[in-house]
């Protein structure tokens, strides 16, 4: 499969999982049979993985990653980029990059056209949607990070 049949594979199985529930602390019980449900990075993980790339469980252990390329900014995003933010819950890691701690709260796929694929619970989100970044309030949902793994 070449890098644009990957990313179209990526986006299909993600919009796939669109409306289910959102799961916190939710683990994939097998490669092949996903959990009930989803967070974030559950979802992430998921997919990436029906696509041949496997990615850690959280989503700060998948912002610290070292493979891929990170993007300086939204406006160079690619459909099946990942994009970080702060969020209302996470945690501290050391970009060596930036010299700097990064919060990293939650995780989403960029589809493009200014659009995000996650699995979120909050008075916005329930569940695994589609919608654009614009309906995310900035704060607690600062972009932080793109990174690039296709």
């Amino acid at each position: 499969m070449n890098r644009n049949e990957k990313i179209e594979k990526l986006i299909t199985v993600a919009r796939a999982q669109i409306g289910k529930p959102y799961q916190y602390g939710a683990y994939l019980n097998s490669e092949k049979n996903p959990a009930k449900g989803f967070d974030c990075s559950s979802f992430t993980q998921y997919v990436f993985g029906k696509v041949g790339i496997k990615i850690r469980r959280a989503s700060v252990d998948q912002a610290a990653e070292t493979k891929g390329e990170k993007i300086i900014d939204l406006g160079k995003a690619e459909s099946g980029d990942l994009i970080f933010f702060l969020g209302n819950r996470g945690h501290y890691y050391y970009d060596e990059s930036k010299k700097d701690w990064i919060l990293v709260g939650h995780v989403g796929i960029y589809t493009g056209d200014g659009n995000i694929i996650h699995a979120a619970d909050n008075l916005i989100v329930k569940g695994v949607i589609e919608h654009s970044l614009s309906l995310l309030p900035d704060p607690p949902y600062k972009i932080v990070m793109i990174k690039r793994l296709l």
